[in-house]
């Protein structure tokens, strides 16, 4: 072969080569745009009083730092009347749902919006509906307020 041969299927390769990143770029594959991380911002969750708040938006309300007192009392309530009971427990262990609780527990007291009254409700609250879980429930809560850092 001549060396213009080889030239121009070089030329030519390198147009395919650029053509193919290009489209790469402007048309990527639907299974890598699916798993790229999308930066969203941090919404307020605004608890709904004329519905049941679910179990993860109460923890969304006590785990976003900017949540009012007043919603931190409101996801309270909630939690209260409507997963306010734990299962039984197994034996003398706890069910393995209330590790949800435990980190719920928990969350609230890293909270900054949280205080003493707030904690202190839900703790009594909750042994209230579930007297077998006292001793539990209060030692989640003393992790919670030594977790804060006080």
């Amino acid at each position: 072969m001549s060396e213009s041969a080889l030239i121009t299927i070089l030329l030519i390769l390198l147009f395919l080569l650029i053509l193919i990143l290009l489209s790469y770029f402007i048309y990527p594959d639907e299974k890598i745009t699916k798993h790229l991380p999308i930066r969203k911002k941090e919404k307020k969750p605004a608890p709904k009083r004329d519905k049941p708040l679910r179990f993860e938006e109460i923890q969304k309300i006590f785990s976003y730092k900017k949540s009012s007192k007043e919603e931190l009392q409101e996801g309270i309530e909630q939690l209260v009347l409507h997963h306010g009971k734990i299962h039984a427990k197994l034996g003398d262990l706890p069910h393995p749902d209330f590790k949800r609780y435990l980190a719920l527990i928990i969350e609230l007291c890293n909270n900054p919006q949280s205080d003493k009254d707030i904690i202190v409700s839900l703790d009594q609250k909750l042994q209230a509906k579930n007297p077998r879980y006292g001793l539990d429930i209060d030692e989640a809560t003393n992790k919670g307020i030594a977790s804060r850092g006080f």
